[in-house]
């Protein structure tokens, strides 16, 4: 698998994991899995678990943990390293941006 394959990978893992947390965080079974991470991350600081409440954000955020679990794939099966997450956060970001933007054009 090429850089470019994992980077679309990542992107789109980060936009599903923000939509999963922050628009179907309320619901079964993801409430669970969100209550866990917002303790958790209320453990460094209260002021940022705000971030589980804006998708565009946790985007972001999400794009951390997606490269971090790529990273770990590609080196153990494809022998490469790949960890694109500052640039891959701000792309997942904008990408999710523009999606709820289009969204929220069509429902006007």
């Amino acid at each position: 698998m090429s850089f470019f394959c994992f980077l679309i990978i990542s992107i789109i893992l980060s936009y599903g994991m923000a939509i999963a947390i922050v628009e179907k965080g309320n619901q079964y079974p993801i409430r669970y899995y969100k209550l866990k991470l917002r303790k958790f991350i209320r453990l460094f600081s209260r002021r940022f678990d705000k971030v589980l409440s804006c998708t565009t954000c946790s985007s972001f955020w999400t794009a951390l943990i997606s490269d971090l679990l790529l990273c770990c794939i590609s080196s153990l099966f494809f022998g490469i390293t790949y960890f694109f997450w500052p640039l891959s956060g701000f792309i997942a970001m904008g990408f999710t941006w523009t999606i709820i933007e289009y969204l929220n054009s069509r429902d006007e």
